[in-house]
């Protein structure tokens, strides 16, 4: 009787929902080539800031290097051509002395870079000068000689030509003076100074500039021209990997989504369906009993057996599904007991069961989930449509992987029966072969008419 009714019952023909049911709405797509150029903007204001810092500490560094240049020419003069010829008569003011100093500072110290040379006494007393003029003359030193003659090293500063001792030198234009503290022969302390014009210390900083800038310029120029190929390089990748991760997205979408079809179409095709039988029949007995006066006992009792039966298998199919939708959790039991959890519905369903696994089987979490879902969705298919009469599963465990074999006995199918079931909305081996190409796991499934089915699953570990 309950059979008759559950065959007239009406089978569920949910609609397969994926992406055209509801569409996602897109953001605004990015333009890759108007990032880069962004990017490419920030990078040249970027440049420009490092090229005016560059500019700046170059100039610096050239003046800097130009003036110890300067300093270094009037060490070597001081103390090579003019203090060996600081005798006491030069002090004295002989002419002849002063002659002879005059000429060797003619003829080895005056050029286009130093165009005047002046000997002070610490008092201020000019001892020579080529500015002959100038010789025994005095003058209130400035500072910058005054430290010059107290801390013993070389000094330079821009010239005043508006000093009455610096007049015979208006003439050359912009001067930097160089001091140097010397000896002369008894001992007694000098101070030498060289007048050296801005065009040679000009000079010398541009030969510094002509070293130091063009390279830093082409460096800042080629990191500049490389960044944009390689934005636009980072750019691409980027997009691309946005699209991966919402192409992603959507499949898990779809997945939950014919994850939830699928649960609802086993609910309506089996507990549900059994349950309603359950109910008509038990209800259409009830009326025969308050109807007629006397019943057949026995086929009231088989009537309610069989009810019994029926609703015990929705409750069976009802757990396998609580288990499917809320699995165990694996780290804490392991896998081995949730395995068995697993068989318990297959045994309850009147199949052999076995299980074949190492005592020990340390694995990454998602390698772990991904075995169990394999088995469970395996031994689902054997209890619903394999009619087999044992269900095997083996674990094991080699040295660059893992591998799962769930073996059933029972009529197996061909290619254009797995087409057909799936085309009636079973899917969840479909959804099991997208869930391992994404995990990068391979799987095999074996199976002909009569000769049962192998499920064999791969993991790289």
């Amino acid at each position: 009787m309950l059979g008759a009714v559950t065959a007239r019952l009406p089978h569920a023909s949910l609609p397969a929902r994926g992406r055209s049911a509801a569409p996602a709405q897109r953001s605004e797509a990015v333009s890759v080539p108007r990032e880069v150029l962004k990017f490419s903007a920030a990078g040249l204001v970027a440049a420009i800031a490092v090229a005016g810092g560059s500019f700046w500490a170059v100039s610096h560094a050239a003046t800097a290097e130009a003036i110890n240049t300067a300093q270094v020419v009037t060490q070597l003069d001081g103390t090579a051509v003019v203090q060996p010829l600081l005798s006491a008569k030069v002090l004295a003011g002989d002419a002849r002395a002063l002659a002879a100093l005059d000429a060797a500072v003619r003829t080895r110290v005056l050029s286009s870079r130093v165009v005047r040379v002046k000997i002070w006494t610490e008092a201020g007393r000019v001892v020579y000068s080529d500015a002959t003029a100038l010789i025994g003359q005095t003058y209130a030193l400035g500072d910058e000689e005054l430290n010059a003659f107290s801390a013993g090293t070389v000094a330079s500063d821009d010239s005043d030509l508006n000093k009455p001792e610096n007049r015979f030198e208006r003439s050359y234009g912009s001067l930097l003076e160089v001091y140097l503290p010397v000896r002369a022969a008894n001992g007694t302390r000098l101070l030498f100074e060289t007048y050296q014009p801005d065009a040679a210390i000009a000079a010398d900083r541009n030969r510094v500039w002509g070293g130091l800038l063009p390279p830093l310029l082409a460096g800042i120029s080629a990191f500049f021209i490389l960044q944009i190929p390689l934005s636009l390089r980072l750019a691409r990748r980027l997009e691309r990997s946005g699209r991966d991760r919402a192409a992603l997205l959507q499949r898990a979408i779809d997945s939950s989504e014919r994850e939830r079809h699928r649960v609802a179409a086993d609910l309506h095709d089996g507990p549900v369906q059994n349950l309603t039988a359950v109910s008509i029949s038990l209800g259409a007995m009830a009326a025969t009993l308050d109807r007629e006066e006397s019943v057949d006992r026995a086929q009231v009792s088989a009537g309610i057996t069989t009810a019994s039966t029926e609703a015990r298998n929705a409750i069976r199919e009802l757990r396998s599904l609580m288990i499917e939708i809320a699995p165990p959790d694996l780290e804490t039991g392991g896998l081995g007991d949730a395995l068995q959890r697993l068989l318990a519905s297959a045994r309850e369903a009147g199949l052999r069961t076995d299980v074949h696994m190492p005592e020990r089987l340390d694995l990454p979490p998602d390698a772990t989930s991904l075995l169990y879902r394999a088995a469970q969705e395996s031994v689902r298919n054997v209890i619903k449509h394999a009619r087999a009469t044992s269900v095997t599963v083996t674990v094991m465990r080699t040295a660059h992987a893992v591998t799962l074999d769930v073996v059933d006995d029972g009529c197996g199918f061909d290619a254009q029966g797995l087409r057909r079931r799936r085309s009636e909305g079973h899917v969840g081996m479909a959804l099991l072969e997208e869930r391992v190409s994404e995990a990068g796991a391979h799987m095999r499934v074996d199976s002909a008419p009569g000769e049962g089915t192998t499920v064999h699953l791969s993991i790289d570990v």
